[in-house]
């Protein structure tokens, strides 16, 4: 009732609940206080109560059920992948700023050095670690009457902890969805919906009849009970998205099962007491569901993967899960040449399926503790006409699954944008003055220009600004025929700033200083790198950004490129620049073998101009904005990011006094914020995802608020 009644209060609020958020997160922090001391006191004394025989047995058949586990996982994830449809996709805008993974210290992850410093940053595997290792200690200790006791009772004690803190959940639940449902956009979820439609489809086959029905199968328990027993577990998993606190409940549901069919045993709880905690350090169900997120990326980006690479993400991939999920999802993506842009989108649908996620790893260590524990005892029932109709039946429903999601996908997938209208949607923030923009270049009158440049410009009104009409994300035309970017929304604040209209007026660079001469453009605005051999033909104002020289390259290739003692490795390296021998002198000097290569423009490199080149000379911030076009292709810092080049706005040759007042507007508009949230969403790709309010009934249908 508290996830219905929650989901309900989102939609009919919206935005408003968000704050009951902070009420959720303290339901969570509740329901953690036990879980760690609960592992440390359930491992100790369910190894220190089995002999060692039992041990080995338990490693042994274990090990064999998590195997199963796996290989019948595995078998789903790659046929449901079936489902997608023949789409060519697009991509999201990439970052000029690239983050770097942080990579897991494997020592102190699994190593206790410090127990309590483990305790206190919640490394689990090491707490399971050291919890294990003074279990099996315990083993060969010969009177443990006055060590177990205590420890039974410390678990008992946790259990009635959790017992009185669960009493809480419905409310708890209630405050986690109204968030989340208040809060998550339509948007979100409508253009990512093969794979999370997908995702949820194959969640929900597996935890209602997938695992609990192997179970049943293998047990005699029945289905209906199965799900009867474990339910709350599995809702509350769902609700917080957080398999890790209800541990110690599956515990207990666990033995509560085993007690109702007359299976319990010394033997058993101290199996269920083990197996519990250490299944939580393995690859769950809902960890392995990533998989799926990583064949959708390939689909989305048109990423071709035969048998072999497919075969390569089973095996890599389960290995790579053992560690975090924002550890493992990039390295799958790289070793499969997807895009690493795609683990942003990761990140955002993670929202919608993290709960199922969570839900799945809770269903895991449920069917593990249950089979693992039959097998320990000696209880598996291998009834062929059991196992037979289940493995028919899940056939079956798993065929279902496929063609109806076909089915679906085939009438509500709309199609794609074409590559040249991905930009299309991309606005001004504001269009602040009345302006024009010429297609050619006008010609140039000596008479209008009496007086100096700044008087002409408000005298007649206007200011002509030079564009070049291709330069993303700074000057660059919308499919529509829209002028938008960077310094075309900088040049908006000019005008306004000065009471004038504007004027775009395109130029190149052979041309740019006679067109300053000749009042054809009064000033040029278009992320021009300030570089000494341009200061012959024309004057630069202030420096307002720092353009990074960048490498475009491929995207599985951006490790390479990122590091300069690889490339001056490489037998052979030719780079592609579009202008300027700056570029190429900076570069001769870190890459001295390279071969460089001049294109016409930037779009040539994407577009089977590149000459043979392996990378493009750019700055990160053009070059950002080109990987969200072409989502193969990725920025690499060149020198590791050292190399940084002064853009500014370009003046008549030696007008002082218009070299100063622009100078002096720029430091104004950095004073003031205006560049650096101009740069936040033209340059990091907020023009790409600027959200609306979310669509509530207490705004939409009501009216009551705006």
């Amino acid at each position: 009732m508290g996830l219905i009644a929650g989901i309900c209060t989102g939609i009919f609020f919206g935005e408003l609940v968000a704050d009951l958020k902070l009420l959720g997160d303290i339901f969570i922090k509740l329901l953690q206080i036990t879980v760690l001391p609960y592992i440390i006191v359930s491992l100790i004394a369910g190894f220190g109560r089995m002999h060692m025989d039992q041990a080995r047995r338990l490693a042994v058949r274990g090990s064999i059920v998590l195997l199963i586990i796996w290989a019948l996982a595995l078998v789903m994830i790659f046929l449901a992948a079936l489902a997608f449809p023949d789409l060519d996709v697009a991509s999201f805008f990439g970052s000029a700023v690239p983050t770097d993974q942080q990579q897991p210290d494997l020592f102190e992850l699994y190593l206790p050095a410090n127990i309590f410093y483990s305790l206190s940053n919640n490394l689990v595997p090491a707490v399971v670690f050291f919890s294990i290792l003074v279990g099996v200690a315990l083993i060969s200790v010969e009177d443990k009457s006055g060590v177990l006791p205590i420890f039974d009772g410390l678990t008992v004690a946790m259990a009635k902890i959790n017992s009185a803190i669960v009493q809480l959940t419905p409310y708890g639940i209630f405050a986690i969805a109204s968030a989340a449902a208040g809060t998550m956009t339509i948007d979100e979820v409508s253009r990512v919906q093969v794979y999370l439609v997908t995702y949820i489809g194959l969640a929900l086959l597996i935890t209602f009849w997938v695992f609990p029905g192997l179970v049943a199968a293998v047990s005699g328990i029945s289905y209906q009970e199965i799900l009867r027993t474990f339910r709350d577990a599995l809702v509350t998993a769902f609700a917080t998205g957080n398999q890790f606190v209800v541990l110690p409940q599956i515990a207990e549901n666990c033995k509560e099962l085993l007690r109702r069919h007359r299976l319990e045993s010394e033997e058993a709880e101290s199996a269920v007491d083990i197996i519990v905690p250490v299944s939580f350090n393995f690859p769950s169900l809902g960890k392995l569901l990533v998989l799926l997120f990583v064949l959708f990326a390939a689909w989305f980006t048109d990423t071709d993967l035969d048998v072999s690479d497919q075969l390569g993400l089973a095996f890599n991939g389960l290995f790579s899960l053992f560690g975090s999920i924002n550890i493992a999802v990039p390295y799958m993506l790289d070793s499969l040449h997807i895009p690493a842009d795609m683990f942003q989108l990761f990140l955002v649908t993670g929202i919608v399926v993290g709960r199922f996620g969570a839900m799945l790893a809770a269903l895991h260590i449920i069917v593990l503790s249950v089979i693992g524990t039959l097998a320990l005892c000696g209880r598996i029932q291998l009834r062929a006409a059991a196992i037979l109709r289940y493995l028919m039946i899940t056939g079956v429903l798993l065929l279902a699954l496929v063609l109806c999601l076909r089915a679906y996908f085939l009438v509500f997938v709309p199609t794609p944008p074409g590559r040249d209208e991905v930009l299309t949607n991309i606005q001004l923030m504001e269009k602040r003055v009345p302006a024009s923009i010429s297609r050619q270049v006008p010609e140039a009158s000596v008479t209008q220009l009496a007086g100096t440049r700044l008087d002409h410009i408000l005298n007649e009104g206007v200011l002509q600004v030079g564009y070049r009409p291709n330069n993303l994300p700074c000057s660059f035309l919308t499919a529509t025929g829209e002028l938008v970017g960077f310094d075309v929304e900088m040049a908006h604040i000019l005008a306004e700033d000065l009471t004038v209209e504007l004027q775009f007026v395109p130029f190149e660079f052979e041309q740019l200083g006679s067109m300053l001469a000749s009042g054809q453009v009064d000033m040029a605005m278009s992320c021009i790198a300030s570089l000494p051999d341009r200061y012959a033909y024309t004057s630069f104002s202030r420096p307002y950004l720092d353009l990074t020289l960048a490498f475009i390259v491929r995207d599985h290739e951006r490790g390479l490129f990122g590091d300069l003692e690889l490339l001056r490795e490489r037998e052979k390296l030719t780079i592609a620049m579009v202008s300027t021998h700056y570029f190429e002198s900076r570069i001769r000097r870190l890459l001295p073998d390279a071969e460089f290569v001049y294109l016409e423009a930037a779009e040539d490199f994407f577009n089977g101009g590149d000459q043979g080149a392996d990378a493009l000379l750019l700055s990160a911030e053009e070059g950002a904005a080109y990987s969200y076009r072409y989502p193969r292709y990725a920025v690499a810092r060149a020198g590791g990011g050292g190399i940084r080049l002064p853009a500014a706005y370009a003046v008549p040759k030696g007008d002082i006094e218009m070299m100063e007042f622009v100078s002096n507007w720029i430091e104004l508009k950095r004073k003031d914020g205006t560049i650096d949230g101009l740069y936040d969403y033209w340059m990091l790709g907020g023009a790409a995802k600027v959200k609306k309010p979310r669509w509530s009934v207490i705004r939409n249908v009501l009216g009551w608020v705006d």
